[in-house]
């Protein structure tokens, strides 16, 4: 199950990120093995791993292939579904596998650390060697994407490398060049929807999973002061045009193009209110109209063509009508509310802080949708291991009432510590409460 994982993260990075031709291919053999191992484990199980918090989930599903019969194009939008259900059936079958070992989701957030650093790297490698291979020209001017073929794929990208460096427990020079590669990616792209979902998950996962939140609010608030400060040094010494270049100013009143897009899409969506025009099939319709957006793929984007409307929230109104937008926006907001309610062992602060990241990232970005890119792909995994906390979590110990040192021995003999006399104290994760902190 560990390997499928894999296979899948690095398929589908390498789809997004070198030009191996035909990119379906890659994506249907990867998805492909996911569906075929998902849907053998969990029929060999027995679905053991369902609870009541996946109806949500079920429910959207529903809304999707509900809506199929109106949509323009009933193949693509039924082999887009496939592909979703492809991927909650494999982290279904995944997270089940996990109870046997529950270190697997521990790995597999360090193969995407990893993954990403090699890409975050050699994109920075491919700037100094050859940049224009790294810019899209746009209106607004060139928007670093790395390997990737849009900017925002390297948002998205750098901003989850973030996370995962700052929370997943591994050593600290891995995680260091983790943040060295990702801080300048994120900071290139030029994206202020990347950077405020950054800093908003980094600050909220911290006060949720920081042991030191004490300290921790305060190192926040001075490395935010920092920054500002750093800012107005530099921007005094800026001229206004490279300022204007660099925070892209000039579009600010619109949000690059954004608000006209979303205002005709609203219009269409009054046209199949309840279940929409098909999943991922939104932009398509704006496409069909005429409509060429300021924030459209120029000419020589290896992605022209694929029209986004640069709003999950907004794209979920023309994909799936009313019913399957609130139900997106459920199964957003219940996820959340797992990860809070139930993950009282506080091991998911990596996937904590890139759900959220993710999903105030789809504000001003597409980022969930469908299962066709890797952050699509690793946000219904953490949305689906967040709605099964119920299903993982351990029984809470009945309430002790020795004496703190003795208590603190009993945990540690159940953790498997062998104390002596004039031993040292085991070794913890000094930030965050790791799964397992021996590996």
């Amino acid at each position: 199950m560990l390997v499928a994982f894999v296979l899948l993260i690095v398929a589908l990075l390498a789809k997004d990120a070198t030009p191996l031709g035909d990119r379906f291919v890659l994506r249907a053999l990867s998805e492909g093995t996911a569906l075929a191992v998902g849907v053998g484990w969990l029929a060999l199980s027995g679905g053991r791993i369902f609870n009541r918090w996946h109806m949500v989930l079920g429910l959207y599903f529903a809304a999707l292939v509900f809506a199929i019969p109106q949509a323009m194009s009933p193949l693509f939008v039924s082999l887009q579904i496939l592909a979703l259900a492809a991927i909650l059936l494999f982290a279904l079958a995944f997270l089940d596998a996990a109870k046997l070992d529950p270190r697997q989701p521990l790995f597999v957030a360090r193969t995407m650390l990893i993954a990403l650093t090699v890409v975050c790297l050699v994109s920075l490698l491919l700037r100094l060697w050859h940049p224009a291979l790294t810019f899209e020209q746009t209106f607004e001017g060139p928007r670093f994407r790395g390997l990737f073929s849009k900017p925002a794929m390297m948002g998205a990208a750098s901003g989850l490398l973030f996370g995962l460096c700052l929370f997943v427990p591994w050593h600290w020079s891995i995680r260091v060049i983790g943040i060295a590669a990702s801080l300048p990616c994120l900071f290139l792209t030029g994206s202020r929807t990347f950077w405020v979902a950054a800093t908003v998950s980094m600050g909220a996962a911290g006060i949720r999973y920081v042991r030191w939140r004490r300290a921790f609010v305060p190192m926040v608030a001075a490395l935010i002061v920092t920054v500002l400060c750093l800012g107005i040094v530099i921007g005094t010494q800026m001229t206004p045009a490279q300022g204007a270049k660099i925070f892209r100013q000039d579009s600010i009143e619109n949000l690059s193009g954004r608000t006209a897009m979303w205002a005709q899409a609203l219009q269409r969506y009054w046209e199949h209110p309840w279940l929409g025009y098909g999943f991922t099939a939104g932009g398509v319709v704006l496409d069909e109209s005429g409509w060429r957006g300021a924030g459209g793929a120029s000419s020589n984007s290896p992605s022209q063509g694929a029209i986004t409307l640069h709003n999950g929230y907004v794209q979920a109104l023309l994909d799936s009508g009313g019913i399957g937008a609130a139900l997106y926006v459920a199964v957003i907001l219940s996820a959340l509310l797992c990860f809070l309610r139930y993950d009282g062992a506080k091991q998911y602060a990596a996937e904590f802080y890139c759900l959220l990241f993710l999903a105030i990232a789809n504000l001003g970005e597409t980022v969930i949708f469908g299962a066709a890119v890797l952050h699509g792909v690793w946000f219904w995994y953490v949305t689906v291991l967040a709605l099964t906390l119920p299903s993982l979590a351990p029984r809470s110990p009945l309430p002790e009432r020795a004496d703190p040192v003795r208590r603190e021995a009993t945990r540690g003999a159940e953790a498997g510590w062998v104390l002596t006399p004039g031993a040292p104290e085991p070794r913890r994760f000094p930030l965050v409460q790791s799964r397992e902190t021996r590996l």
